[in-house]
């Protein structure tokens, strides 16, 4: 009996030993394999990047870097990886992933050449549409649009006969210039303003009375020649327009720039000078505006750069009048200006000018019909 109870206690004795041992063994891999896991992570968030993690960083979309044994390195950054930490054993602070930051030197934009198409006194009144080609043609000058493929249309004003009614535009203008509306920056005349507020002018096309833009390398700016039927406050220094044309100008001081409204500055036309645009004319020649686009005058007159007082110089700005969109003619009232060099009075049709990024050409493209053109370049100012 002794010796069976020695025997069983041997053996329970052993297996509690060998359990113990079995325990240590245990305790020792796991602190083991931590210890392992914590040098990996340390070394993964430590390490220099490789070729391909700085490619990645300089094209501005760094990815994880992948370990062999953690996956992506993410994880090297937050130490609630899964590890149970063993006591008295600390996790590594997270480390970020080194970055190489490359600079590349900016690259300049590449000059940029634009062709726009403008004219202005376009569509008949819906009750008038009859009568071309020697009365609204806004058809064929239209269809001239469609052939020259522009970047962008300007609309000189009166571009929807007699009063500018949002159901006239509808009618006249929609199927013809109205094609284009997607790429046209309109200015606004005084048949537009016959409709109280030119509700129907602002209705269709949805721009304000003035305002300015960027095409190609050039700076484009509308304004309104209507200064005492609009409602801009009038055209004089200090009022609100022209505030906010010095400040344009001031902020474009670089840029080729190109004016347009309605009622020309100067013209031998019907109506002759618009001479409350005079400040206007004075603040772009001071501010070496190099072209104005207008209309009113059913003709087309071409100047020579002319200064504020409207005389001949080389560093003033050159004034052509459109107002050959299709409505009808006008004869001219007076003998050509001084510093005026072409004008015509028979024909319909469009200026097509191509912008530089320092200088621009002209072509006027008569519709179906007539045979009058005008050409020619010059540098910005």
């Amino acid at each position: 009996m002794a010796a069976t109870y020695l025997r069983s206690r041997r053996a329970r004795i052993a297996t509690t030993a060998g359990a113990l041992a079995l325990a240590v063994l245990v305790v020792s891999s796991v602190a083991l394999a931590v210890n392992s896991r914590h040098y990996l992570i340390s070394t993964s968030a430590s390490a220099s990047a490789q070729p391909s993690d700085v490619a990645l960083a300089a094209s501005g979309s760094p990815g994880p870097v992948e370990s062999p044994s953690l996956g992506p390195a993410v994880a090297a950054t937050d130490p609630s990886v899964g590890v149970t930490p063993v006591p008295g054993t600390p996790l590594p602070k997270p480390t970020a992933i080194p970055t190489q930051r490359v600079t590349t030197p900016p690259v300049a934009p590449r000059p940029v050449t634009v062709t726009i198409v403008a004219a202005g006194d376009i569509a008949c009144d819906p009750a008038q549409n009859k009568g071309a080609p020697g009365l609204c043609d806004q058809a064929a000058t239209a269809a001239l649009i469609g052939q020259l493929h522009p970047a962008a249309v300007l609309a000189l004003g009166d571009t929807q006969y007699e009063n500018g009614t949002l159901a006239a535009y509808k009618a006249v203008y929609a199927p013809t210039w109205g094609q284009y509306k997607s790429i046209t920056y309109p200015a606004i005349g005084n048949h537009e303003y016959l409709t109280h507020g030119a509700a129907g002018y602002f209705g269709y096309f949805g721009v304000p009375a003035y305002y300015s833009y960027d095409l190609g390398s050039w700076h484009m700016i509308s304004l309104d020649s209507e200064c005492s039927s609009g409602g801009v406050g009038g055209c004089q220094a200090g009022s609100p327009q022209e505030k906010w044309l010095l400040a344009d100008l001031a902020a474009h001081p670089s840029k080729c720039t190109l004016a347009y409204w309605h009622e020309p500055a100067w013209s031998s036309g019907e109506h002759g000078d618009a001479t409350q645009m005079a400040t206007i004319w004075s603040d772009l020649v001071a501010a070496h505006v190099s072209v104005v686009l207008t209309g009113h005058n059913h003709d087309y007159e071409r100047f020579v750069p002319l200064n504020a007082a409207g005389q001949p110089d080389p560093s003033g700005t050159t004034e052509f009048v459109v107002g050959t969109g299709g409505k009808n003619h006008y004869g001219f009232a007076l003998a050509p200006l001084t510093g005026e060099v072409v004008r015509n009075d028979k024909s319909f049709g469009v200026i097509e000018m191509t912008l530089n990024p320092t200088s621009y050409s002209w072509k006027f493209v008569p519709a179906p019909g007539y045979t009058f053109t005008d050409s020619g370049s010059a540098a910005c100012q």
